[in-house]
């Protein structure tokens, strides 16, 4: 049996900005000290959080590249040069893909403009050969990747090589060795040393560059395109920083009475009201894994064709389509998840084994995160769940607890896997079928010499 462990957080009283805010806001004391706890320390930054609708969101052309990247994009769309939009199969990529589909479309009159996603079955996560291959030989000049890139480096080369212009747009963690410096131009919150919200999701990174080609044309943006940004922003549960909040506050709104279709059709199969509050649990727990299921199951496009259609009977079957397949990857979950805990029954030695690494050939691709995140729960160790892919190399998603940082385990057997990328608490890869058992072998190794069992128990942390 696990248990919850209480962990007391002595932090230095500040007596003076408890002080100031206390003034300020009128509130309870208790909730001064958690404010400032958070990093709320300051009447500017209670007013941040506070008053989302009214905070100015950073400059985009405090990216380095921005103002380049958006020339560049500006150029081909006046020499009628087809671009190609390349992102993930999960909400935040389906997302950013539709944040820069729509603008390009719509706003900038761009008629040469196709959006490709890798398939999770047979393609994996990220860039890959045969499909920057395919894209180059249909004569696109210009690629901008989405919510991913950072760690294509070979690829980005193989397209420059073949006289075509990569523009990478993403969130995760740079590699050491694979950042792609062919690149015309990279806008990443954590690449870039000027940019302050190193937390912004892909759709974020995406919803900024529309923001900056809107302005060097004169265009107002509103409200416009918040409310895929906060779908992407809450999806990808990236941390709520200041900028973070603002999006997912306003995007909220807009999602209250959205004008696309696609959204509104989805709300509608979904069972919400038109016009009613929308929240955290419904972007999260309602539209995300609709949006998630099309890419988990089937494919990622039919997500994207929603958002991006304008037949309105078609948009609605489409909508009733994303149910169905939800439904599906609910019960292919629950099947999976029921496999792998058999699989641990008498395997699993809590003093012996500091990571979990599941492996069958027969489990749906796109069911192996969700059910890393169950095998977590349950066993407070960080999960590897991995499957035998079309391509012949074995992928698998990870998750971690937070005293664990799985991106760095993952750099620690760089090597290994044919490729890896993600974050502190959630990574993909991709392994040859022989080196799981070596894999298992050495990062338990490198958990185990660089962690303590203790650091695995779940924990409440007292203020």
């Amino acid at each position: 049996m696990f248990f919850m462990k209480w962990i007391t957080e002595e932090k230095n009283r500040q007596i003076d900005s408890e002080k100031k805010l206390k003034e300020r806001l009128g509130l309870p004391e208790y909730i001064i000290k958690a404010m400032i706890n958070r990093g709320i320390d300051s009447p500017e930054k209670a007013e941040e959080m506070f008053n989302s609708e009214k905070i100015p969101l950073h400059s985009p052309f405090l990216f380095e590249q921005m103002d380049k990247a958006a020339e560049r994009i500006l150029s081909a769309v006046n020499k009628k040069e087809k671009i190609t939009i390349y992102g993930d199969y999960d909400v935040d990529g389906v997302t950013a893909i539709t944040i820069l589909y729509l603008f390009l479309r719509d706003y900038l009159n761009a008629g040469n403009v196709e959006f490709y996603i890798p398939g999770r079955h047979d393609e994996g996560y990220g860039m890959n050969r045969d499909a920057a291959a395919g894209i180059v030989k249909g004569g696109t000049k210009l690629i901008i990747t989405v919510d991913c890139g950072i760690t294509s480096k070979d690829d980005v080369e193989f397209c420059v090589e073949n006289g075509v212009d990569v523009i990478v747009t993403d969130h995760h963690m740079p590699g050491e060795r694979t950042i792609p410096d062919k690149a015309f131009a990279i806008l990443n919150p954590k690449y870039s040393e000027n940019y302050p919200d190193k937390e912004l999701s892909g759709a974020g990174v995406a919803y900024k560059l529309v923001c900056a080609l809107g302005e060097k044309n004169g265009i107002v943006l509103g409200d416009d395109f918040l409310d895929f940004a906060a779908l992407g922003t809450i999806a990808d549960i990236v941390p709520l920083t200041p900028e973070n909040r603002i999006i997912a506050v306003r995007g909220m709104r807009k999602m209250a009475s959205p004008s696309n279709l696609g959204i509104r059709a989805l709300k509608e199969a979904a069972g919400m009201k038109e016009g009613a509050v929308v929240s955290t649990f419904h972007m999260g727990f309602v539209l995300g894994p609709r949006i998630n299921a099309a890419g988990r199951l089937e494919h990622a496009k039919k997500a994207v064709e929603l958002f991006i259609g304008s037949d309105i009977e078609k948009i609605r079957e489409a909508a009733l389509g994303l149910n169905r397949i939800n439904e599906e990857r609910k019960a292919e979950a629950k099947k999976t998840g029921e496999q792998a805990l058999e699989k641990l029954k008498g395997n699993f030695d809590p003093e012996k084994d500091f990571v979990i690494v599941l492996y069958d050939k027969n489990w749906n691709p796109g069911i192996v995160g969700l059910t890393a995140s169950k095998i977590l729960e349950k066993f407070d160790r960080p999960v590897f769940v991995m499957t035998m892919g079309e391509d012949g190399f074995v992928h698998g998603s990870a998750r971690s607890v937070p005293t664990v940082n799985i991106y760095e385990c993952l750099k620690a057997v760089d090597g290994i896997p044919e490729r890896y990328g993600g974050h502190k608490l959630a990574a993909g890869v991709s392994i040859k079928e022989e080196r799981i058992d070596e894999f298992r072998e050495k990062i338990n190794e490198y958990i185990k010499k660089n962690h303590t069992a203790e650091g695995f128990e779940k924990r409440i942390n007292i203020e």
